[in-house]
């Protein structure tokens, strides 16, 4: 279970990282923060959503393990980044191939986080 929190809290961050300027983010984190789980608890999560974000979380972490190793063993930052940036894409295209939005993905992420009951019922449909 902890590997699979793991999994979901990296994926997350793969899946709604962006690249913006470093000053700005950290000036507008608390707002877009707040916004961000405004949002997200807004979202109504369906049994049809968690079916297709067990597909998408599979997926993501099928990339996720993919590209952990070469991240890793980045030699220098330029390349690391080029290697996050593909595996975001992937990251993406695997969720959007699933049927869900990357909101809708990170909003359950950050639901499964905070509501064990919603824990329990994505572990049932994981085992």
């Amino acid at each position: 279970m902890r590997k699979t929190m793991t999994a979901l809290i990296l994926t997350a961050l793969f899946a709604s990282a962006s690249v913006v300027n470093a000053t700005a983010v950290a000036q507008q984190q608390g707002q877009a923060q707040e916004q961000m789980m405004q949002q997200q608890q807004n979202v109504e999560i369906t049994e049809g959503m968690l079916e297709s974000f067990v597909v998408a979380m599979s997926n993501v972490q099928k990339i996720s393990n993919k590209y952990s190793e070469q991240f890793q063993s980045a030699e220098d930052a330029e390349q690391a980044q080029e290697i996050q940036r593909k595996a975001q894409e992937e990251m993406v295209a695997a969720v959007n191939d699933s049927g869900l939005s990357p909101q809708e993905y990170n909003a359950i992420v950050q639901r499964v986080q905070q509501d064990e009951e919603l824990r329990a019922r994505l572990q049932e449909m994981t085992e």
